[in-house]
């Protein structure tokens, strides 16, 4: 299971810079590069909500979709470390995995 780390200050599950979500969900099932991936677990945070969660989870189960990405095996993200990017995202499809390697890059 990799460290995340997100940069999308304005997702729900965003906790300083950490992911409190029991899992996540990264898409870009014909992605060639990193912007034509997206997490998909990504909610909008809304004024006054917060997740219950205090502290990032460290233990966060990826499933992966980007089937061109080197860190993809069965579907799950193998990568040690990912990033999470998308400021000021207001839906999954603003976001992505910058993490993201196609084959030939490895």
């Amino acid at each position: 299971m990799a460290h995340i780390v997100c940069t999308v200050s304005n997702c729900y599950f965003n906790k300083r810079e950490g992911c409190t979500a029991p899992a996540l969900d990264v898409d870009g099932e014909h992605a060639d590069e990193s912007r034509f991936t997206c997490c998909d677990t990504f909610i909008e945070q809304k004024p006054g909500v917060r997740s219950s969660l205090s502290e990032p989870k460290s233990n966060t189960s990826i499933s992966c979709r980007a089937t061109h990405c080197v860190y993809n095996e069965d579907e799950m993200c193998e990568a040690d470390r990912i990033v999470v990017n998308g400021k000021n995202a207001d839906n999954p499809e603003e976001t992505c995995c910058s993490t993201f390697m196609p084959p030939e890059f490895r």
